[in-house]
């Protein structure tokens, strides 16, 4: 495995931060090229072992998944400043960003679409063919990339494990609840298979189909507790998709990926067969569409798609962290100054009364009385950009806020009920 000094890479420019480190964009002079750098910092572990322990199980699992469909790693990086030591892995940069802000930005052509679905069946089947087979436990579109001609690269295997291995027991919980197979979120015992890829594949299908993000304004406990009982995206949001061709026949696949019995998932050859099937019909079109897409990130190089989507993170922990730095000036506000939507939430707070049991009612009941403000979509708008904007540093933050102190009060005073119920 080659070894990449400190002083190998320059340029560096942060593009990402997930909960298993900071991705960076640079430049290797020894291997004249544009990388991405991964680190894993001291700080983010219980101790030095504990993190060599980390990088070392990710890069086992990356050096095992060489594939056209899966992220290249190149090499390890070190680096010692004082008593802060710093590593990392070295992986090839691709510069069109993930799946998802690719959907973030623009109305992905059909064709590419199918490209996607089918290429993600592929490396995911390639992951699960080797010996042992490598589970990815965080299959989603953040983590697919996309290369200059829009090719999948299967990222982040932080969380992944190599089956059979022997190591600890799931953390419950890792990994983004809209994606978790349910038999994930039951069992606080449950150790991953190739069925629980499946599911997440399965997800990601209507993710792609839709060009949203499943359960976009629901509370992980909420997810955590529908899903079980047999709650999946809903399906009336692709129901005017019925007339594209294959669409239909991607409907059925995601259906049987995400059954709630894990034994009646297909595997990822036949999801490959499927995939392939409908991607062959649109065969034609992706020279077309590709350019298309060529010409739309040119024009937004330098603004949406500067972040390439290396993050492990849920969608919530952005808008957490402003409203984690706002929380004293929130505190500061008069009474008189909050908003219509902050009365009918300061209603719904002697709910938080009720006894555990009754979670699910009451958190139920929190959802449908933040839906009914008159501010809801407004306030929603609003904390995705706050979250975008937390991407892009601390000064960006402090303007944003400063021009939309209003809203940002309306989005910290709406969760407050429900951030009380969980201390």
């Amino acid at each position: 495995m080659k070894q990449f000094p400190a002083g190998d890479l320059e340029g560096l420019q942060q593009v990402g931060r997930g909960g298993f480190g900071t991705v960076y964009r640079g430049w290797s002079r020894s291997l004249n090229m544009e990388v991405a750098l991964k680190t894993f910092q001291r700080a983010q572990s219980f101790s030095i072992n504990k993190l060599m322990k980390d990088i070392l199980k990710e890069r086992e699992v990356m050096e095992k998944a060489s594939n056209p469909f899966v992220i290249l790693l190149l090499g390890m990086y070190e680096r010692q400043e004082g008593e802060v030591s710093e590593h990392g892995l070295v992986m090839e940069y691709v510069p069109n960003g993930s799946l998802r802000s690719l959907f973030d930005t623009m109305d992905v052509p059909w064709a590419l679409r199918f490209q996607m679905l089918h290429q993600v069946a592929l490396g995911m089947n390639y992951l699960h063919t080797l010996d042992p087979p490598i589970i990815h436990r965080d299959l989603k579109p953040s983590n697919v990339l996309l290369n200059k001609h829009f090719d999948v690269k299967i990222t982040d295997f932080g969380l992944s494990k190599i089956a059979g291995a022997t190591t600890s027991a799931t953390p419950y919980f890792a990994g983004t609840p809209s994606y978790m197979a349910p038999e994930a979120l039951t069992d606080l015992n449950y150790k991953p298979t190739m069925a629980f890829d499946v599911y997440s594949f399965g997800i990601m299908i209507w993710a792609v189909l839709s060009g949203e993000e499943p359960f976009p304004n629901a509370h992980p406990a909420l997810i955590q507790l529908h899903i079980p009982n047999g709650q999946r995206p809903s399906l009336e949001v692709l129901d005017h998709l019925s007339h594209i061709k294959m669409v239909p026949e991607a409907k059925e696949l995601m259906i049987k990926c995400w059954s709630g019995n894990a034994d009646a998932r297909p595997s990822f050859l036949e999801c490959s067969h499927a995939t392939k099937l409908m991607f062959e019909l649109y065969s034609s079109e992706i020279k077309g569409a590709i350019r298309t897409m060529e010409d739309h990130t040119h024009q937004l190089q330098n603004e949406t798609l500067e972040d390439p989507g290396y993050d492990s993170t849920c969608q919530d922990s952005s808008l957490n962290q402003v409203i984690a730095a706002i929380k004293g000036d929130s505190q500061e506000t008069r009474q008189d100054e909050q908003p219509q939507a902050v009365a009918i939430f300061n209603e719904t707070t002697e709910i938080f009364q009720e006894e555990p049991s009754d979670k699910g009612k009451t958190l139920s009941n929190a959802i449908e009385a933040i839906k009914e403000s008159q501010d809801y979509k407004h306030i929603i708008d609003c904390a995705t950009d706050i979250g975008k904007t937390v991407e892009k540093g601390g000064q960006q933050v402090g303007k944003f806020y400063n021009d939309n102190r209003g809203e940002v009060q309306k989005v910290a005073e709406l969760w407050k009920p429900i951030r009380k119920f969980f201390k």
